[in-house]
């Protein structure tokens, strides 16, 4: 082989070198294009990915988009405090609780107060009329959840107290289990469980009208809302216009949820009537709520600090 032909090998092998460089520093700098969203099995989050809108809108801006499940608010947080996330959607509760251990995430948007999704269930021929009546009763909660929350200030609202009561420490498949078996009086919990209930004879005995607030919030990381709030905007925007649809006609998630859960579209179309799913920026009656539920649940024992809210409050440039 000739000094030429040395030289062109050389040449060759030099520039598929570079190349293959070049592809994996391209495939490094990509990771950091990729929106991670997180999501629990609720009418709008489900709704959103479904309808793919706001992923192919990402996709045109050259993100790459991964959708994560989870079960309940404290993993969802967890995750999005981790990192592993971008976005997540969760309770009010969880979200105190999880700023009380330390957690660092931004919220962003939110849904309305819906009090009358959450409640304090009896059988329909219990002799449990009133909150008075609950007195003595065996009662299946969660602990330290928004349920135990609400059953406190329902029988401080009576002047007792959970003392008063016999506290049975379940979750949700597990307490409804009890409940229907006549194993515990009465039962606190937050839709769906508590419309599937109703659905099967039982009564509402109380609801966290007038009593405590009931929301859903979006969130997002730090370093999204710092590097990013035009994406940030743009999953407000797209969770907006689902809501508002879902408003209008709640046919279609009704029929995704009862898909995704086994439960019947019926009760998910209750689940949604009763709450509007419209999604809209922090404003200040979300933090005020907020702050309330902090410090009542401060006073209660169920979280150790007394929170602060400004600086976990995200708002848009414009605003």
């Amino acid at each position: 082989m000739d000094y030429y032909s040395k030289r062109n090998m050389f040449l060759l092998f030099s520039i598929l070198l570079l190349s293959v460089l070049f592809a994996g520093c391209s495939a490094i700098a990509g990771s950091s294009d990729e929106i991670k969203i997180g999501y629990q099995k609720n009418g709008t989050t489900l709704t959103l990915k479904n309808d793919g809108e706001l992923q192919k809108e990402l996709e045109d801006l050259g993100y790459t988009v991964t959708w994560s499940e989870f079960n309940t608010g404290s993993s969802i947080l967890e995750a999005l405090n981790s990192g592993s996330i971008d976005f997540a959607g969760a309770g009010d509760i969880p979200s105190i609780f999880a700023l009380d251990k330390g957690s660092d995430f931004k919220y962003i948007a939110s849904e309305p107060s819906a009090p009358t999704s959450e409640g304090i269930l009896v059988s329909e021929n219990s002799d449990i009329q009133s909150l008075e009546d609950l007195k003595g009763k065996k009662v299946a909660y969660n602990n330290a959840s928004i349920a135990q929350y609400l059953l406190t200030k329902s029988l401080h609202a009576v002047d007792l107290s959970i003392d008063d009561i016999e506290s049975v420490i379940l979750n949700p498949p597990d307490a409804s289990l009890a409940f229907e078996k006549g194993e515990v009086d009465a039962w606190v919990v937050w839709d769906p469980y508590l419309a599937d209930a109703e659905s099967r004879g039982n009564v509402v005995l109380q609801t966290a009208e007038d009593i405590v607030p009931y929301r859903s919030f979006y969130f997002a990381t730090s370093e999204i809302t710092e590097e990013a709030p035009e994406v940030v905007e743009l999953f407000i925007e797209h969770l907006s216009q689902v809501g508002k649809s879902i408003d209008a006609d709640p046919t279609e998630a009704a029929e995704l949820l009862e898909e995704a859960t086994k439960i019947p579209s019926a009760t998910w179309g209750t689940v949604l009537a009763r709450k509007q799913s419209n999604v809209q920026f922090i404003d200040n009656q979300a933090i005020e709520d907020l702050q309330v539920e902090a410090k009542d649940l401060l006073d209660i024992g169920l979280i150790n600090n007394e929170i602060d809210f400004t600086e976990n409050i995200w708002y848009p440039e414009n605003e």
